[in-house]
């Protein structure tokens, strides 16, 4: 399920300027959970790892992309894997 949480919360970052710029905002990885947290999303440092460690080759499963995309937009599922990549090497990288 945290998983799925990182998805659903960088879905929502995506699709929300506000919370888009808050995470770019964040100093550090402890300020990117807590506002994770206050956006009503439980996930660890591990949970974002491993989404960012998810390669081209190891895409996520159909149901996964489905989930995040709501119901097959899987260009922005993508996206939103980029995303919680790209917040990874910023902070844990």
């Amino acid at each position: 399920m945290s998983k799925q949480n990182v998805l659903d919360f960088f879905t929502q970052v995506e699709n929300n300027s506000t919370l888009k710029q808050k995470v770019q905002a964040a100093a550090n990885k402890e300020d990117l959970l807590k506002i994770a947290q206050e956006s009503g999303y439980s996930f660890t440092a591990e949970d974002i790892k491993a989404i960012a460690e998810t390669t081209e080759s190891e895409e996520l499963k159909e149901e996964e992309l489905e989930a995040v995309a709501g119901g097959g937009v899987k260009q922005i599922a993508r996206e939103v894997v980029k995303t919680a990549k790209d917040v990874w090497n910023a902070f844990w990288g």
